[in-house]
């Protein structure tokens, strides 16, 4: 058998058992054919195979994003950027919204997104007057950074038909200064407007494309869409997928923002079934979500907040109806996930797992944990004994690590995000970004996995770093292992799919503190060329 494509020359970091790091890799179709030296793989060359010269930088296996949100990243590219430090004020908000305005029809939705009070020079959200006194004659919705909070102009109020009168619904504040609303949502008042402000399907797949073209760049091969918009969102990505209008692998979550618990009830009642997947896009895990954000700061935790004595964050469902769900989604053979940020949700997720798995015993499920962002030496006892996959983002870090220690303090910030304890107890856990959240690059993903440093300099949680090596495995073999697919992809060896990225330079030899600066040159899916810088 001849190659159609061989790489030489190089450090390839194959991701196997034993992380061997090796030369060359040769290519047929969608499948890797040699892994080995430069002389072992040149028994494969033949006059028509193409040669790549990787002179001494990395080859890698594709990176596997195991949460981001694909169709909000879409839709947030589309929309006003309002993150800081390019935004300071809530003047400066209001200015980009008044221009944007400018450039949609008029009564046309105004999105914006990425905003964190905390960083405001008022130090404190935008609201009703603000966004109304910017953009009057259309609907507004401006979604903070953690989006768990929005805030909404008086257009976007009478869509939704809040009022003054209207109450928060349960697990959710609908904001209000006086008995007079102020346009701030946060968390299940704020799910509810989403559906106001649904985008229509012309701007999801517009959004999806801009998505795709930009996640590709950064290396990423496959990700875990962990929902959004519902069934439009699922519709319309499987058509996407399936035409090959984008190149990513989808593992799709059953997950809305809108209606969640309805959403996911008819395919609890449906079940698992193995025709809903395709060679692109397969189906993944039933998802809850029961607690906040870790920057809002809403996640609930065991202990009052540092920056709050008040204040121990938000449970968006109680435990006797999170039980309800796992039972009957375990039962029906779904692969269970659930944000659970607070150790105070992470510790009602597993008590509802180890209800399910004691009641309809199941080997090898893995359920997820998405998040699981604060946790202590009893909740990790648990995830290992449960079999448990957790999905940290340690690039929050970078962007809300200062905040982190402000709201929750120095001693449940050193367990936040804790993957040098996952790799300790032999836990499998999953990297990812949660993009749009923070960033989607799987490179400072990495970064802040090995330095746990914040965008202004700050170390944190430092005994919770863990190597080069480990942090790509992260973002390569286990994520595949959280979709079942380790026997496929997620490490170079032969028989896997061709689902490869060449670095800048070699990822072993940077100094750990410049890995964020290394760039993807190539992105290779399924034996294709799909990306080159």
């Amino acid at each position: 058998m001849k190659a159609d494509i061989i790489f030489t020359n190089g450090k390839v970091l194959t991701v196997d058992a034993n992380n061997r790091v090796t030369e060359a890799v040769a290519v047929k179709g969608d499948e890797i054919i040699a892994v080995g030296t430069d002389e072992q793989v040149a028994a494969f060359r033949s006059p028509d195979t193409k040669v790549l010269d990787l002179a001494g930088k990395s080859l890698v296996p594709g990176f596997i994003d195991s949460h981001l949100h694909m169709a909000i990243f879409g839709m947030n590219i589309l929309a006003v950027d309002c993150r800081s430090p390019g935004v300071k004020s809530v003047e400066d908000i209001k200015s980009l919204l008044r221009e944007k305005a400018k450039t949609v029809p008029k009564g046309t939705w105004v999105r914006g997104w990425g905003y964190d009070q905390s960083k405001l020079a008022e130090n404190r959200h935008p609201t009703r007057d603000d966004l109304d006194e910017a953009v009057p004659d259309h609907p507004v919705i401006l979604v903070r950074a953690c989006a768990h909070i929005s805030v909404h102009n008086s257009k976007s109020l009478e869509l939704g038909g809040i009022t003054d009168s209207t109450p928060s619904p349960e697990g959710g504040i609908i904001g209000k200064e006086g008995g007079r609303l102020n346009g701030v949502m946060f968390e299940n008042a704020h799910m509810n407007m989403m559906k106001t402000a649904l985008p229509s399907e012309e701007e999801l797949r517009n959004a999806i494309t801009r998505a795709n073209k930009i996640l590709i760049s950064e290396g990423i091969t496959q990700l875990h869409d962990s929902g959004g918009y519902g069934q439009i969102q699922v519709d319309v990505m499987r058509k996407m997928s399936e035409s090959g209008e984008i190149d990513l692998k989808i593992y799709n979550f059953f997950f809305s923002f809108i209606e969640n618990l309805e959403y996911i009830d008819g395919y609890i009642k449906k079940g698992y079934s193995e025709e809903l997947n395709s060679a692109k896009f397969k189906i993944g895990p039933i998802k809850l979500m029961i607690d906040g954000s870790s920057s809002g700061p809403t996640a609930a935790t065991l202990e009052p907040y540092t920056s709050n004595p008040n204040d121990n964050g938000i449970m968006t469902m109680e435990q006797d109806q999170i039980d309800d769900y796992v039972m009957r989604a375990h039962k029906a053979g779904y692969q269970i996930t659930c944000h659970a940020v607070g150790d105070r949700a992470v510790t009602a997720i597993l008590d509802a797992f180890e209800k399910a798995l004691t009641a309809f015993p199941a080997e090898n499920r893995r359920h997820r944990v998405e998040h699981c962002a604060i946790i202590n030496a009893d909740l990790l006892a648990r995830i290992k004994k449960l079999g448990i996959v957790p999905v940290p983002q340690p690039i929050f870090l970078y962007e809300f690590g200062d905040g982190y220690m402000r709201n929750y303090g120095e001693k449940r910030v050193s367990n936040m995000f804790a993957c040098k304890s996952y790799f300790d107890n032999e836990i499998i856990c999953a990297g990812s970004s949660d993009c749009p959240i923070t960033f989607s690059n799987p490179l400072l993903g990495m970064h802040l996995a090995v330095n746990r440093v914040t965008q202004s300099g700050q170390a944190i949680s430092q005994n919770q770093r863990v190597s080069i090596e480990q942090a790509l495995r992260m973002f390569t073999y286990n994520g595949s292992y959280a979709c079942f697919q380790e026997t496929r992809k997620g490490s170079i060896e032969t028989g896997k799919v061709a689902d490869l990225v060449m670095l800048s330079e070699s990822l072993l030899d940077c100094a750990p503190d410049k890995i964020k600066d290394i760039q993807v040159e190539m992105t290779m899916i399924d034996g294709k060329i799909v990306y080159q810088k």
